[in-house]
């Protein structure tokens, strides 16, 4: 195994709580007096073009919320998505460490929203910890999609064999196992510590 010089991090579940999944989705129903299951069937059709940047955010709610009149607006709307997310300190202090220490790359590959995105980005200063940020609404490709670490290594000009990639969901890290990244499936953040240890990463 090459010595690793990059580590990619998932952003949702990783370093953040996650932006807007099924639980956010369904706080905003009992929050706005919505109708779960008619919610998710207008969002499941757009949710993979809403993270990979080719509908925005105001399309987005228009098609799965303000599809009719309601009694609070979008900015409301907006508001409470943005209260989804929250830091994980335990990761916040290894990105610290890491950071300061400039013996690795530290790069973002997430999947996301352009909107979402940037707003997790600026309110969290990701831009102190991270290099760059490899999101699917800017590449046009998502996890699990093998385009998508193809994009990331070779933007780089990395060998696989020399990145580790961190991510919560078994079905990202099973794809990035078989492009032939370095992987770890975080089964909790307070575990970051210990399983970035496992492979003699110096913390």
């Amino acid at each position: 195994m090459k010595n690793i010089t990059t580590i990619f991090f998932d952003v949702g579940g990783v370093c953040l709580t996650n932006g807007w999944d099924n639980i956010s989705r369904e706080k905003a129903t009992i929050k706005f007096s919505l109708d779960y299951e008619e919610m998710e069937r207008r969002h499941k059709p757009l949710f993979k073009k809403f993270e990979k940047g080719k509908v925005s955010l105001d399309k987005y709610l228009d098609t799965v919320i303000f599809f009719k009149e309601r009694n609070f607006s979008k900015s409301d709307f907006i508001e409470f998505m943005h209260s989804q997310s929250k830091a994980i300190d335990s990761t916040f202090k290894i990105l610290k460490t890491l950071k300061s220490a400039r013996k690795y790359q530290l790069v973002t590959l997430n999947n996301e929203s352009r909107e979402l995105n940037r707003y997790r980005i600026n309110k969290f200063k990701l831009d102190k910890y991270f290099d760059c940020f490899f999101s699917s609404c800017y590449l046009g490709t998502r996890k699990p999609e093998q385009e998508i670490f193809y994009a990331a290594t070779h933007i780089l000009q990395k060998d696989p064999e020399e990145c580790l990639f961190i991510d919560d969901r078994k079905e990202n890290y099973t794809a990035a196992t078989n492009y032939g990244l370095n992987t770890i499936l975080l089964d909790a953040p307070a575990n970051l510590r210990v399983r970035l240890e496992e492979y003699k990463i110096e913390i």
